[in-house]
């Protein structure tokens, strides 16, 4: 137990020492620029992997589960407010939310700050238009297969398709337009 707490604790200064991918969103999605980033890693079918089950309290305080929305392509976004690219990429992420929600799509942000507080203010400020698992200890998302992301380089987006696999991942901030690219494909006819 001791030991977890201690790899616990280590992911958690870890990530507070690098801080945030610096990668802004690209030029053509408003976010001043960085085509060097690399885009979204999307995987065929057949290589997709079972994404783990990420399940907890809320910020809000509600209950928030991944399996809940099985069925549904997901698209799981790592922030914490101290992050400018999360705070850049939060309202794209948003209207993706919005505009897609009724063909299938849901958000669903995993928040690493300690402070509740701090999380709520940052989904006021930026009009969260879904719900965020807090993780403040980052013990969800542990559970994420390794390689897939660098968990100490927020933000970071998953896509899960409807079959609760893994369809793409990125590090950095994502734009609307790529999003967009690759959900829409995975959406019910």
């Amino acid at each position: 137990m001791k030991t977890l707490r201690v790899s616990s604790a280590a992911v958690l200064l870890l990530a507070v020492l690098v801080g945030c991918s610096a990668a802004p969103l690209p030029e053509d999605e408003g976010g001043g620029g960085d085509r060097a980033a690399a885009p979204l890693k999307s995987y065929a079918p057949d290589e997709r992997v079972a994404m783990p089950e990420l399940a907890g309290e809320s910020v809000d305080g509600e209950r928030v589960s991944l399996r809940g929305l099985r069925g549904k392509v997901v698209v799981v976004n790592a922030w914490a407010s101290w992050c400018g690219p999360c705070r850049a990429e939060a309202p794209g992420l948003s209207r993706v939310h919005e505009e897609l929600y009724d063909k299938g799509l849901r958000v669903m942000g995993v928040n690493a700050d300690t402070s509740v507080g701090a999380a709520r203010a940052f989904e006021k400020e930026t009009q969260l238009a879904y719900p965020s698992l807090h993780d403040p200890r980052g013990r969800q998302l542990l559970k994420l297969p390794k390689g897939l992301v660098n968990l100490a380089a927020y933000p970071f987006t998953i896509v899960v398709d409807p079959r609760g696999r893994i369809a793409a991942a990125r590090i950095g901030a994502v734009g609307e337009a790529e999003l967009k690219r690759v959900v829409v494909p995975l959406l019910p006819s």
